[in-house]
């Protein structure tokens, strides 16, 4: 009877080390075969995966450009204000 509530025990443990890295897990498992999956795409079309990679890296850089430009703007007190709101929840 220890053994299974030993046995149980770890289970319980496991799942929830499970649960607590899964997005972890998930996200390199979606890096690995966004990698795999770029490689493919640049040695059957190698131009137009150049082409879209470029895209990617400029609209990154151009999102950026916005979020950086939308919190020089903000006023500070009105960040603390959403801030303090945002940790009440």
């Amino acid at each position: 009877m220890e053994f299974l509530l030993l046995w149980a025990d770890n289970l319980d443990d496991a799942i929830g080390a499970l649960r607590h890295l899964a997005p972890k897990i998930f996200g390199l498992l979606a890096a690995i075969s966004l990698f795999a999956l770029t490689g493919f795409a640049l040695v059957r079309a190698p131009q137009l995966t150049l082409a879209g990679g470029a895209a990617v890296v400029l609209s990154a850089g151009l999102v950026e450009a916005v979020r950086r430009r939308r919190a020089a703007n903000w006023p500070s007190g009105q960040l603390a204000n959403w801030q303090e709101q945002r940790d009440k929840r």
